[in-house]
């Protein structure tokens, strides 16, 4: 309603006024384009493909976030709320040298919104004036480029959207609009290492505040020449962070902004300028969100302030000192003292706005609030990172809380009636089904490479490719098949199931085999051969003495309809990474393909060594199931596919909670983003 009585009052002047001068003169804050329906897969499309063609890509898309709403809050009045961050690397990278707080809205959101209620969909964007005037840019060159570079991608949407274009005012701008952080570190010889262990002690220190990581965009990586482009830098990238509590509130329920997802998610830039000591940190305040649209709503405002003050804090204990805000190419950067104004409290509901079930908390109600500062804590030159062990898991423990109402004419069980799993058969081979639930890996004690390589070679398999995970040399995966098992997978879409793996895993003094019983009903699907699987079964566990079933497991039957949760993908929904009768030719000498594996029907199966950072996902979900690398990547017929990383990771990780699969919520689209570059 507010969105329609903005365009409303606007639409005569923009029908009369040129948009250029309009978006200037007229304070505004973002363009919008109205078109009736359900116009999500044109849209999507849109973003996906065209927007390539005029330098802006994609970089970590969260679609139909309204969905995980409904599934962890119970309901949306959303129909759509998509973020589809995009960034044009080739017309900023080049900004970046003139002031880097440009990066502040690097990536920008794509906002596409339509609420259950009403029949038009609204896409938009934030205004590249306004950006630049949130972030305190005044310089006439940096303006002039940047403004220019959004005249394609407007145009764009006019051709292939169509739809009625309007614009939304701004209520005020935030005088005191951006967080500005520095942080002093003892340098090392090899920065890399510093930055393997700090980015991940940095990003847990939000997750453990219930953050997300949803996004990371590393310009050193984007182009060719990006790393000559940005030679001023040593470092150079920007996080996308959510706070799904805030988001919900902030968006949904009656009385929500969805248009407020303009800002999500917040941009946060991290750079180090050449062989500096000194890391320089900044974002966009959320404040900018409520003075900008006007939200007086005391529950969401209170919202706005608790986020404020919070991550200023998480910031300050990483030993991180708040300096001014200013361009510091050209001006030293000076010590922030935060502004405070006389402001009676509010409380605010960290449970959704609708919820009766509240907890309370005092924030000051005003626009420069007051910041809790506690002692920053020493930091070392290399941070120690804590790494998880995925055997600790709890198999029934998800963080997603289902209430306890049911569908029209449901027949299962009580709720609150006491579940009774089936027996256990204590009988049973290692490896086959129990209890209708089968294990996703025999874990033996740990083998040395050679032993392992020697071992499959006497049970008849062939050793496709060892490779070394970790920078350590602790975590090794043979990845190995015979011709039994390439048959079996030269199928249309099955040659995923072409190879089996050994990880041998000396951080928990164990191998892990693959159980190609699990893996092939799951790959397999309507192929599926379970003789000639149990055939494969028997010869591996009698070969490797004392296996055991590992505590991953699944219900064996689901295992070819597996998704995750509801909406997430299921093994039907791959990836199309390349297209053309070149793809294998591409491949040759690119030491990120770490084998080539050849089907009976024409396919090949590649293996892709992810980047460094991607890479460190087991370290947060549990090294122990790393034999999943590295990624498989099917070409077929003129195009390569790889598994969607959210299925792969997650059936492969079966013990996987919804809070751990948040702590990684960047990695899937890192995955996919490895494997397309070895088709470039």
């Amino acid at each position: 309603m507010r969105l329609k009585m903005y365009l409303l009052l606007l639409s005569v002047i923009v029908f009369f006024t040129p948009s250029s001068v309009l978006a200037e003169t007229s304070k505004n804050l973002a363009v919008f384009y109205e078109l009736e329906g359900d116009v999500t897969e044109k849209y999507n499309n849109m973003v996906e493909t065209s927007f390539e063609t005029i330098g802006f890509n994609l970089t970590d898309p969260h679609k139909r976030v309204n969905d995980q709403y409904k599934a962890k809050y119970g309901s949306t009045v959303l129909d759509v709320l998509s973020f589809m961050s995009i960034v044009n690397d080739e017309k900023l990278m080049p900004l970046l040298n003139i002031d880097p707080r440009i990066a502040g809205f690097a990536p920008f959101n794509m906002l596409i919104h339509k609420s259950l209620d009403e029949k038009t969909t609204h896409i938009g964007h934030l205004l590249p004036e306004v950006m630049l005037d949130i972030i305190g840019i005044e310089d006439k060159k940096l303006r002039k480029d940047f403004i220019a570079s959004f005249e394609p991608l407007d145009a764009m949407i006019e051709k292939e959207m169509g739809g009625k274009k309007s614009y939304m005012p701004y209520t005020k701008l935030t005088s005191d609009s951006m967080l500005n952080f520095e942080f002093e570190f003892e340098r090392p010889e090899d920065i890399d290492d510093f930055i393997e262990e700090f980015q991940n002690t940095f990003e847990m220190s939000f997750i453990n505040k219930d953050y997300l990581i949803a996004g990371f965009h590393n310009f050193m990586e984007t182009t060719d020449d990006a790393e000559e482009v940005l030679k001023g830098y040593d470092l150079f990238w920007t996080y996308s962070l959510c706070h799904l509590e805030y988001s919900y509130n902030m968006f949904d329920n009656k009385g929500g902004y969805p248009e407020a997802g303009l800002f999500a998610p917040c941009s946060m830039y991290v750079y180090v300028r050449k062989d500096s000591n000194k890391m320089v940190i900044g974002m966009p305040r959320l404040v900018n969100w409520s003075d900008t649209l006007g939200i007086t709503d005391e529950k969401r405002l209170g919202l706005v302030h608790k986020l404020d003050k919070e991550i200023p804090e998480i910031l300050t204990a990483l030993g991180m000192k708040a300096v001014t805000n200013v361009n510091p190419l050209v001006e030293t950067p000076q010590p922030y003292v935060a502004k405070v104004e006389a402001a009676k409290e509010v409380k605010v509901t960290t449970a959704p706005v609708e919820s009766k079930k509240e907890e309370e908390i005092i924030v000051p109600d005003s626009r420069n609030i007051m910041v809790s500062i506690p002692t920053p804590s020493k930091v070392p030159t290399v941070i120690k990172v804590e790494t998880v062990n995925n055997n600790s898991y709890d198999i029934n423990n998800r963080s997603i809380k289902f209430s306890k109402r049911v569908p029209p004419n449901y027949t299962g069980p009580k709720f609150g009636k006491k579940f009774e799993a089936p027996k256990v058969d204590n009988t049973a081979k290692v490896g086959e089904v129990n209890a209708g639930r089968i294990a996703t890996y025999l874990r033996g004690e740990l083998m040395t490479q050679e032993e392992v390589e020697k071992t499959l070679k006497s049970a008849g398999f062939s050793i496709i490719t060892s490779t070394v995970l970790d920078k350590k040399g602790k975590l090794v995966s043979v990845v190995f098949t015979n011709k039994a098992l390439t048959t079996m997978a030269s199928k249309a879409n099955r040659g995923f199931a072409s190879t089996l793996r050994v990880l041998i895993n000396k951080k928990e003094k164990e191998i892990s085999i693959v159980n190609p019983l699990y893996m092939l009903k799951a790959f397999l699907q309507t192929d599926f051969d379970e003789a000639g699987a149990k055939e494969l079964l028997t010869t591996l566990t009698s070969s490797f003495k004392g296996l055991k079933d590992s505590e991953d497991m699944l219900k064996y039957q689901l295992l070819p309809t597996y998704q995750f949760m509801s909406g997430l993908p299921h093994y039907e929904d791959m990836e199309m990474i390349g297209q053309g009768s070149d793809l294998i030719e591409k491949l040759q000498n690119n030491k990120r393909v770490l084998f080539i594996h050849k089907l009976d029907n024409g396919s090949t199966l590649i293996g892709v060594k992810l980047a460094k950072r991607t890479n460190k996902f087991t370290k947060r979900i549990g090294t122990n199931n790393s034999a999943m690398l590295p990624y498989p990547v099917l070409i077929e017929n003129g195009k390569a596919w790889m598994l969607e990383p959210k299925y792969y990771i997650s059936i492969m990780y079966p013990k996987l909670t919804m809070t751990q699969f948040m702590t990684i919520a960047t990695t899937p689209g890192a995955m996919i983003k490895d494997c397309t570059k070895v088709f470039r």
